[in-house]
């Protein structure tokens, strides 16, 4: 009886928290600035999307720099300003969060137009402009399959990073009219695993690769080129068997550890989502910031976007991640740490194959530290091999190519469905 009593509170108490906030969202939207509402005449030609919570902000975030640019290149061709449109010219480019928080959030890191929609109608209000040709998707949001519903523009799956996660093939990637692909590895991966038709899929790529930041200034006396640094990031804990690529409670603290005791510094920054799932995690980040905190040359990486570290480190030690990936562009040493959850699906002949790696044990941790300096010793030797592994998974990552192919690839697309548009009106 006590039991099913508890039970009962718990869930009104649950209940209360989730109205208030419910009504604190509905408060907030109605003293939201009037700019941040969808509008029919908005004239936007692309559009973003992104629903998720707080904690997923991080997904659009690496693609501002991209869009942004893309933006610049869409005004030259229009007339467009980021000033404001130029007569009869639309906004090229809009951006349309799902989540009031991660609105204003966006809001504050770029000069492009950002809208809000919680309810349906505003959404409407968005997909249903008649200049819109194409609308870009970060994540795989449950809420993304409100938005694929409308017909009008052409629907773009971008994902957030390239890796072999098994999300990285699901089937909803046919849901999409088009799917970005990093390279000839994603397209194989893709092939591979999904049955029956498959999406078009059209490589680019990673466009974040293209604008690395400048060392952030709080960072430059400790990271000062005095010694040899790594670049630790590990991925979280995943919400299934199957996700479960993190190793960071078993292997983080002993890799960090045997880092710092041979000399090395470490630029430690976990995934933002890190411990919301497994308390152990928590922990383990808890501890690992501890050392790196004390350890000369070594610190906790909380800056906004993941750029400035590949200049700044020698080497890094990666899980799957899109981190890894990216880091391939860098030709410098990477190893790896496989997952130990035997439920983790690890790819046949993937990157854990073409790299030097460990499993992400203690044992494995200690050891990665070790190949880390093996690695460095054998810089040279290696670098044609890593080339190689990179213009597989990301094609040319010469200065400046992976944002013209991105950019040439949403003109594709815009320009396609135009013309189909134009080709309906003329048969009806």
């Amino acid at each position: 009886m006590m039991n099913r009593v508890s039970h009962v509170l718990s869930s009104a108490k649950r209940f209360s928290a989730q109205m208030g906030r419910e009504l604190s969202v509905r408060a907030a939207e109605r003293r939201l600035d009037p700019k941040f509402r969808p509008s029919r005449d908005d004239g936007f030609v692309v559009g973003v999307y992104h629903a998720g919570d707080r904690a997923s902000s991080y997904q659009l975030k690496q693609w501002l720099a991209p869009i942004e640019d893309l933006a610049a290149t869409m005004s030259l061709e229009t007339g467009t300003t980021l000033d404001g449109p130029g007569e009869g010219a639309p906004w090229p480019v809009g951006i349309l969060m799902r989540n009031l928080d991660n609105a204003r959030e966006i809001a504050q890191l770029t000069e492009l137009p950002v809208r809000y929609a919680r309810l349906t109608a505003d959404l409407d209000r968005f997909m249903t402009q008649p200049t819109l040709c194409a609308v870009l998707y970060v994540n795989q949001a449950v809420l993304n399959f409100q938005a694929l519903r409308y017909p009008g523009p052409a629907h773009v799956h971008l994902s957030h990073g390239e890796s072999e996660k098994v999300s990285m093939v699901s089937n909803q990637l046919k849901a999409y009219d088009c799917v970005f692909t990093a390279g000839l590895a994603a397209r194989q991966r893709i092939e591979k695993a999904l049955l029956g038709r498959l999406p078009d899929m059209r490589d680019v790529g990673r466009p974040q690769l293209d604008y690395a930041q400048p060392l952030p200034q709080r960072f430059q006396q400790v990271l000062d080129g005095s010694r040899l640094t790594v670049f630790y990031a590990p991925t979280w804990e995943g919400d299934s068997p199957s996700m479960a690529y993190g190793t960071v409670a078993q292997s983080g603290v002993p890799l960090v550890e045997g880092l710092v005791n041979a000399g090395f510094g470490v630029i430690y920054r976990p995934h933002p989502r890190t411990g919301v799932v497994k308390p152990e995690c928590a922990r383990a980040d808890a501890q690992i910031r501890e050392i790196v905190a004390a350890a000369d040359g070594s610190v906790f990486d909380d800056s906004p976007t993941v750029s400035w570290q590949f200049a700044a480190a020698d080497a890094c030690v990666a899980e799957m991640s899109s981190v890894a990936f990216d880091w391939l562009a860098t030709h410098k040493p990477l190893v790896a740490l496989a997952p130990t959850d035997p439920g983790a699906e690890v790819a046949a002949g993937g990157l854990f194959e073409r790299v030097p790696s460990a499993v992400g044990t203690a044992e494995g941790g200690r050891q990665a530290a070790q190949m880390v300096r093996q690695e460095l010793d054998s810089a040279d030797s290696g670098r044609a091999e890593r080339e190689k592994v990179c213009r597989y998974y990301l094609g040319d990552t010469s200065p400046g190519s992976q944002r013209r192919r991105f950019a040439a690839a949403v003109a594709g697309v815009v320009g396609q469905r135009w013309a189909d548009r134009q080709l309906n009106a003329g048969n009806s």
